[in-house]
């Protein structure tokens, strides 16, 4: 199986339609329907299943699927039958034959009309309903019409001019051609007004029509609750029977109320077309309609245009100049520019007049919505082509290098977003191409702390790349060196530093340049347990170069605690949360106490904050240097984010994509860079963009979902999912918890447990 095919079912949506599976010449092989076209398509793909020879042989054959989106899985039986019986694929078995579903008819055009199923439609005046998916529903349906309605069973019923109504009758009718002589078995149990012996004329007959009509239209709500009240009596009568049978009409009726659009009662020709721009292409698909039925869906690609009206004016003269069958009404999606000089254009082309339509209510824009979601659906498929297309990949990087000017190809490129609610469950996401290609491995996400419950795009994109670049391995600047603090150096802690608490020279790194000491910090142990990072100084002349960035990931990869700790003045708050740490209530009690002995001025102690930093496996996404960094956004996030890398001394080509006008921005340049809509180049950046949005809104969703069902137990030592469960199971509500005695929660989770949840709670 091609990788294109595997790519494409990946990207099959969720919901009712058909699909259908081409081989190399475009040849239909196989017709299929599902309720979810996903899961049906990867059941054909997926290892595990074990297919039998039909579908080995399919699969073999299959080049390329296609599918058709409906809104019900009726729809998709019915449009699977009309495409098997017009197309007669090679791998299809069932529906080749000449039966078609079923139909209600309503002979509208006689005297007295006859309500009947059929299987064929026919132009001779009648009132068609249907088509009918089940012949049993069929039955169940007219059964019940005839008992609500009180029609006659009696066929071919006519008024007879010449002849005498029969008494108490009002005309005089033949039945069959012969004349009436008493009233049917139906008029005498009541279920009939008498039509066949004329006790009622054509036009009160007509009024129990009209009432059918309805019905059978979608009226359904006074004839089921009719039905329920006689079903409900039946049953209180013990007649079991007759209120099951009931019962079995009601259920029909309501499953005859589901409502389908691709085939039409009124035998109609008509094409439908609906496009969709996406970028800078044009995606068209036009449905086919013939005898009132969908039998094909031709599937269009263009480039250019102005507006939607040329767009698709050029299309339909393009289309129809060639088009062997022409119908005589095409519905449109929009208006062309010259409707009435384009009517006239079409019609020349074939031998009868044609009409366009732009519907804006009932069946045909529901046609047209109908078109249009498959037209996205179409650029959805072709994005998908596109993307395992190894040759476009390659051509979108190659462009992408002369658009922006670059000087070398970006192999590893990466994308930025921020999604959150009003500031709330704020989420950073960053995804990764390689070579032009998604890497989903390499995606991460960031839960933003500097602008937690604010809404600050800016301030949260500089947040989001600080901390991303914070891993790269950082570099110090030519002419700088590393190493540990010498003994004979060590009166230069008291130059720096008075009374330094407990200083040591053993514990510091210092950073020099031209043999002079410029930088220098301590990683200070507490205890067995517990590091602290202290004692930072940069150099007032050399500040700015991100030295004491420098400084504390060495402190950080020396220590041997998986966690490590330092405090400073709140001052510093948003410098240390941009540099990975987290801001934590209660420090251990070791630093609290060196902290308190430092600062005897309570003002000053009351500023003091403390921060922890967590040591986490090497991240091999992270650690990994971009060639290119795409920010999902306009000028203001660009510039906070270049920000960053230009005071952490980066060179790493940076760009923004801005999302109302699809302009691609450099830094410093007001004007955007021309990169055509249509390109390849620029293909490859909205594909980076949708996947950054689409995986921050996911986080996002995500992390609310997980907000919104959090409650007051999470986070108590011992109590789990299972735990929790049990607890609310057994007590019905966290504040009947809280409630709770001790006593009473000790007989359920032990008393360790219990007053551990009584002292959270």
């Amino acid at each position: 199986m091609n990788k294109s095919l595997k790519s494409t079912i990946a990207k099959a949506p969720h919901g009712p339609g058909i699909y259908k599976f081409l081989d190399k010449t475009e040849e239909l092989l196989y017709v299929g329907k599902a309720k979810d076209l996903r899961k049906r398509l990867q059941s054909y793909i997926r290892p595990s299943v074990k297919h039998g020879i039909k579908n080995q042989k399919l699969m073999e054959a299959a080049e390329s699927v296609e599918w058709v989106e409906v809104n019900s899985d009726m729809e998709a039986l019915i449009l699977e039958d009309n495409l098997i019986k017009e197309n007669q694929p090679k791998y299809n078995v069932l529906l080749k034959d000449s039966k078609t579903f079923q139909y209600i008819k309503v002979t509208v055009q006689k005297e007295y009309p006859e309500l009947l199923t059929v299987r064929k439609i026919q132009k001779d005046g009648a009132k068609y309903f249907g088509p009918k998916t089940s012949g049993m529903d069929v039955q169940r349906i007219v059964e019940s019409a005839r008992r609500i309605f009180k029609l006659c069973s009696q066929k071919n019923i006519t008024v007879d001019p010449e002849g005498t109504p029969l008494e108490g009758a009002k005309v005089a009718v033949k039945v069959g051609g012969t004349t009436a002589k008493r009233p049917c078995l139906d008029y005498h149990i009541k279920r009939c007004t008498g039509p066949c012996a004329g006790i009622v004329t054509p036009e009160e007959y007509g009024q129990q029509i009209q009432d059918l009509l309805r019905f059978l239209s979608g009226d359904f709500k006074p004839a089921i609750e009719s039905l329920k009240k006689q079903m409900t009596a039946f049953a209180s009568s013990k007649k079991f029977e007759r209120a099951a049978s009931l019962r079995d009409q009601i259920a029909a009726i309501e499953r005859s109320a589901e409502k389908q659009i691709i085939t039409d009662t009124l035998l109609s020709d008509r094409d439908v077309v609906a496009y969709v721009e996406d970028l800078g292409k044009n995606y068209f698909v036009l449905f086919q309609i013939r005898g009132g039925r969908l039998i094909n869906q031709e599937k269009f690609i263009s480039e250019g245009g102005e507006t939607p009206a040329q767009i698709m004016e050029a299309f339909l003269m393009d289309y129809y100049s060639r088009a062997a069958d022409i119908p005589k009404e095409i519905i449109l999606s929009i208006n062309p520019s010259v409707t009435l000089g384009l009517q006239a254009y079409i019609s020349s082309q074939t031998d009868h007049k044609v009409k366009l339509l732009v519907p804006k209510l009932g069946h045909k824009d529901q046609l047209i919505s109908l078109a249009e979601k498959n037209a996205r659906s179409f650029a959805q498929q072709s994005r998908v082509r596109w993307m395992v297309d190894e040759r476009k990949g390659e051509k979108a990087l190659d462009d992408l290098v002369k658009a922006l000017n670059l000087d070398e190809t970006p192999k590893r490129i990466e994308c930025y977003d921020i999604s959150h609610l009003g500031g709330t469950e704020t989420i950073g996401s960053m995804v990764v191409f390689k070579k032009g290609e998604p890497a989903k491995k390499d995606y991460r996400q960031f839960r933003l702390r500097s602008t937690a419950n604010k809404n600050d795009d800016f301030k949260s994109m500089e947040e989001v790349i600080t901390r991303r670049l914070n891993y790269l391995p950082a570099q110090l600047p030519e002419g700088y060196g590393l190493r540990k603090m010498k003994k004979s150096e060590a009166d230069f802690i008291d130059h720096v530093w008075e009374n330094l608490h407990d200083p040591s020279y053993k514990q510091f790194y210092v950073i020099e340049h031209e043999k002079a000491i410029i930088a220098l910090a301590r990683l200070c142990h507490l205890s067995d347990k517990i590091d602290e990072l202290s004692a930072l100084w940069v150099h007032p002349d050399h500040q700015g170069k991100k030295l004491g960035s420098f400084l504390l990931h060495k402190l950080i990869q020396s220590s041997r605690q998986k966690r490590l700790y330092l405090f400073a003045d709140e001052s510093l708050e948003d410098y240390y949360l941009k540099m990975g740490f987290e801001l934590i209530k209660k420090a251990p009690d070791e630093l609290q106490k060196k902290v308190q002995s430092i600062f005897e001025d309570k003002t000053q102690l009351s500023r003091q904050i403390y921060f922890a930093y967590q040591k986490k496996k090497q991240d091999t996404s992270f650690t990994a240097r971009p060639d290119l960094i795409v920010i999902d956004g306009g000028k203001g996030q660009l510039h906070a984010a270049h920000d960053v890398l230009f005071a952490k001394g980066l060179n790493i080509p940076m760009i923004s994509l801005a999302k109302r006008e699809e302009e691609v921005f450099f830094p410093g340049k007001s004007e955007p860079i021309d990169l055509p809509k249509n390109s390849e180049a620029n293909y490859l950046l909205q594909r980076l963009r949708d996947e950054a949005h689409r995986f921050a809104i996911t986080a996002n969703r995500n992390s609310r979902n997980k907000t919104m069902t959090q409650s007051a137990l999470d986070g108590i030592s011992g109590v789990g999912p299972k735990m929790k469960k049990k607890l609310i199971t057994y007590f019905g509500s966290v504040a009947k918890v809280r409630q709770a005695s001790q006593v009473q929660l000790e007989q359920l989770v032990g008393e360790t447990l219990a007053r551990r949840i009584k002292e959270s709670l």
